[in-house]
């Protein structure tokens, strides 16, 4: 059995609770869809949930290497990709949060995903 949920998803640095607990190693999905923009200063950049194509984050963004406007998940210490779809075992015990990989500087996003978040049963 499975039980899922959708979220909306902000274009935001900051974390965004779900309000869905996971244990470690329980399978997790999360389908993401939509189209939103993360700062890139002088540029408007849609994008989904995927993040800038070709675009690795440096080091002052959340999660460094992975695409500029991807989105992110953070459970307990443990952050990861998701883009437009996760299907792993949870990385740790606890609450999912959501955000976009972005500067946490920087405040001028458009846009939302929603991300359908799927845990199934042990």
């Amino acid at each position: 059995m499975a039980f899922t949920v959708i979220r909306t998803a902000r274009p935001s640095p900051v974390w965004q609770e779900s309000y869905v607990r996971i244990e470690k190693g329980q399978r997790l999905v999360i389908d993401a869809e939509g189209a939103w923009s993360p700062d890139l200063q002088n540029r408007t950049g849609w994008c989904g949930a995927d993040g800038v194509p070709k675009t690795p984050a440096g080091d002052s963004y959340l999660l460094p290497g992975t695409n500029i406007g991807a989105l992110i998940a953070r459970v307990g210490s443990s952050i990861f990709a998701v883009g437009s779809r996760y299907d792993n075992p949870a990385p740790a015990d606890g609450v999912i949060f959501l955000a976009m990989n972005e500067n946490p500087n920087n405040n001028n996003q458009a846009g939302s995903l929603l991300a359908q978040i799927i845990i199934f049963d042990e």
